[in-house]
């Protein structure tokens, strides 16, 4: 048989890989760096904002300005609500000062700033107010900006009462008012599905492009090395070429899913012993009391549910079918890279047309999300038509799927035509390495193209 022996290539492979300095350093490495990223992502949010903040809370009132003058010249504030705006929080102040004046004093004032209120007419209507804010050089930008929405806030407050609005009445003029696009029978997402949607694709397409190109890089590297090092000349006196290639290839499929599996392991038990400290534990809090949290926490809830709370082992197995049946896919593709060289100077650019294909095949997964950003910023749960093509070319597939199974994009009976047409074209390449590779592996003198490869494949 063609492919006997590959479990010895298999074996040899894998016990020589993981016993290699830069591969226990690596990892080690690739260790620390998830636990620390883990660790900030739970910690830091926590750190640097209030919680209440993050979660839907009351903001936080910001430092006010030592003194603050106010000059209405338009009378667009009543007496009152100089005493509202003092509650509030401004420490309002009188001075005797001109609004001129007082604009050269600010120049070398500490902390402080001046509220300059005038009106907007046309034809002696009033159709506006204008409140502008001068201050210090070292007033807090935070404390500027409170102080200018809050005093805009009063004189539209009084502006409604001038108007006839009663007091009790003029919290039914706050309504806000949102507007959305949604595709008549698609469903709509709050602003947390939205980011949800936009993140999960882009980090799912990056990880796994790392795990599948970087790792195939290597298997090409490997068969490249021995070729040019007549390692090959030996091995190959007791084991067939196709079997080479396929030792090596899930050798390195079985390194890879390793190492990952460690890295993700130390992460989330980085994540999980911190949780309590940050936003993780906040998070299970607000899974697990639904009816006591803030509206916004609801919506937390409702995001989180809506996309992962239907995940299960089936989820599970089919985005590791989906990464075996990338992996192997691209790591043929490399090792006929790797056996079409003759000399390793020549592996860089035997290397191009590969890295293309899989840049192309990541960009495909990752940019159709970044150009369907207008539906996600509006919550309409909304998928683009190069968002659908990507799930089914086979040089994207790999890297869009998983997100997509994750998020729900796709119904399972389309989930599965994606995986065949993935799986067809893995057979096609490998029907390819089977009819040309002995050729390749034993050929020596110029660099093969692609072409070249394709028209062996063709002669066969």
């Amino acid at each position: 048989m063609k492919t006997k022996g590959w479990q010895k290539v298999f074996g040899f492979t894998l016990i020589q890989y993981i016993k290699t300095k830069s591969f226990i350093v690596g990892t080690i490495v690739m260790c620390l760096i998830v636990a620390l990223l883990a660790v900030s992502i739970n910690i830091l949010p926590a750190l640097l904002g209030d919680e209440e903040e993050i979660f839907g809370g009351n903001e936080q009132e910001p430092t006010s300005t030592a003194a603050v003058y106010i000059y209405d010249e338009c009378g667009a504030l009543a007496d009152e609500d100089y005493g509202t705006l003092s509650a509030l929080g401004l420490k309002v102040t009188e001075t005797e000062l001109t609004a001129a004046d007082m604009m050269e004093r600010l120049e070398s004032a500490a902390n402080e700033a001046m509220i300059l209120i005038t009106a907007q007419e046309s034809d002696g209507q009033i159709y506006g107010y204008n409140v502008k804010t001068y201050y210090s050089p070292d007033a807090e930008d935070e404390a500027v900006d409170y102080i200018t929405s809050i005093t805009a806030q009063t004189v539209d407050y009084r502006n409604l009462l001038n108007a006839g609005v009663t007091p009790e009445n003029y919290a039914l003029t706050q309504r806000d008012v949102y507007t959305s696009k949604v595709t008549a029978g698609k469903g709509e997402w709050n602003m947390f599905e939205s980011m949800l949607n936009y993140f999960v694709p882009i980090v799912v397409s990056l990880v796994l492009f790392m795990m599948i190109f970087a790792y195939g890089q290597t298997v090409a590297q490997s068969i490249a090395t021995e070729k040019t090092s007549r390692v090959m000349e030996l091995l190959l006196t007791s084991v067939r070429p196709l079997a080479v290639v396929i030792g090596k290839v899930l050798s390195m499929g079985l390194v890879c899913i390793m190492q990952f599996t460690l890295v993700g392991t130390v992460g989330g038990i980085a994540f999980a012993v911190s949780a309590p400290f940050g936003i993780g534990g906040e998070l299970m809090n607000i899974m697990n009391n639904v009816s006591a949290v803030t509206a916004e926490n609801a919506e937390i809830a409702a995001a989180l549910e809506n996309t992962i709370g239907s995940f299960g082992i089936l989820h599970v197995a089919l985005i590791f079918l989906i990464f075996i049946l990338g992996f192997v896919f691209y790591s043929l593709i490399a090792a006929l890279v790797g056996a079409s060289v003759s000399r390793m100077e020549d592996l860089p650019a035997a290397m191009q047309p590969y890295s293309i294909l899989g840049v192309v095949g990541m960009y495909l997964a990752y940019f159709p999300v970044i150009g369907n950003l207008e539906s996600l910023e509006s919550g309409a749960a909304s998928v683009n038509g190069m968002q659908i093509f990507s799930y089914y070319f086979p040089l994207s597939s790999p890297f869009a799927l998983p997100s997509a199974l994750l998020l729900g994009h796709l119904s399972m009976v389309e989930v599965v035509i994606a995986i065949a047409i993935l799986a067809a074209f893995t057979a096609l390449v490998a029907v390819l390495v089977a009819k040309v590779y002995e050729m390749i592996i034993l050929h020596n003198g110029n660099l093969l193209k692609f072409k070249d490869i394709i028209a062996m494949a063709i002669r066969k």
